[in-house]
């Protein structure tokens, strides 16, 4: 049986996008109740090439002093259309399973944090907008939203045959900057 995500019909988002290709800081709050009030939960790969949905993501930012953890997408993981390439960002979609007594955003955050990186010492998790990429058809079915985690202590990657990762600093994510998914260089940007 197919994997139920939680999307929203792009018509109830779409007021709300004011972004092609970036990050949307005012009304963000927003968009979270839309998320909330609207959304529903379907197949997922019904929902992986239809543009009439957006497949709503926590996509989290790990920092640890001064330094970004820097993930490579390996031939294993699940999304062909991302491999080989870099992200700076922990996440993915939000299941039923966390929708069971609301604030399925915030459960999905942490259920796809767990899965994907072990955290000796989360510090904290701020928000810091909403990622709309309609340019490429990967961003086009997605919308995130975007935080940074502060972390204390080691961290471990969880999925070592889907993803490689390291801390580094943000001069070093400049110089790979074309090696980035579009998702990760839009939250590069909102860092800097």
């Amino acid at each position: 049986m197919a994997e139920s995500i939680l999307v929203v019909r792009r018509e109830f988002l779409a007021p709300y996008l004011t972004e092609d290709f970036g990050l949307i800081r005012s009304g963000a709050g927003d968009i979270l109740r839309v998320v909330n009030e609207k959304h529903e939960f379907h197949p997922r790969p019904e929902m992986e090439d239809d543009p009439t949905f957006k497949q709503i993501i926590p996509y989290v930012l790990l920092s640890r002093m001064g330094e970004i953890l820097a993930l490579r997408r390996l031939k294993k993981g699940g999304e062909k259309r991302l491999h080989g390439q870099i992200s700076i960002g922990v996440g993915g979609h939000i299941n039923p399973v966390d929708d069971a007594e609301g604030g399925a955003l915030m459960a999905g955050l942490r259920r796809e944090v767990d899965e994907e990186v072990g955290v000796e010492h989360v510090l904290s998790l701020t928000p810091l907008g909403v990622i709309n990429n309609d340019l490429d058809e990967v961003g086009r079915v997605h919308l995130g939203f975007l935080f940074r985690m502060e972390v204390a202590g080691e961290v471990t990657v969880r999925e070592t045959e889907k993803l490689r990762g390291e801390f580094v600093g943000v001069e070093r994510l400049r110089e790979v900057y074309d090696q980035l998914e579009g998702w990760s260089q839009i939250a590069l940007e909102a860092i800097e």
